[in-house]
C-alpha cells in the first residue's frame, strides 16, 4: 500500500459495517485498487478525505466485512506495483 497512515475501520454504509483494506495518498491508485476488487467480483467504494476535488491526501478502499479476508488474498496476491495501478486507472500502457 502506498499509504502509511490506517484507516478507520467500520465506516458505516447503509446498515452495513465495512471494513478498510487498503489506503494510499492517491485518489488514482484507490481508484486502481477499486477496479482490481470490482473486477474480482468484490463489491467495494472509496472513502478519503478529499473535501474539494482534486486536494485529497487520504484514499482508503472499503469492502463488506464478510469478504475483507478475500480482498486482502487478492491484494497479497497481486501485488500491485505503481506502474501497475497507473495502467489499471489510465488504461496506457508504460511505452504510449
Amino acid at each position: 500500500m502506498s499509504g502509511n497512515r490506517s484507516c478507520q475501520s467500520g465506516a458505516i454504509v447503509p446498515n452495513t459495517s465495512w471494513v478498510s483494506v487498503a489506503a494510499y495518498s492517491d485518489k488514482l491508485s484507490a481508484e486502481a485498487i477499486l477496479g482490481l476488487l470490482s473486477g474480482a467480483g468484490l463489491p467495494a467504494y472509496i472513502k478519503s478525505d478529499e473535501h474539494v476535488p482534486g486536494l485529497g491526501s487520504h484514499f482508503c478502499v472499503f469492502v463488506p466485512p464478510d469478504r475483507a479476508r478475500q480482498a486482502r488474498r487478492i491484494l497479497e496476491q497481486g501485488h500491485v506495483s505503481e506502474t501497475e495501478l497507473m495502467e489499471l486507472a489510465t488504461g496506457a500502457k508504460p511505452d504510449e
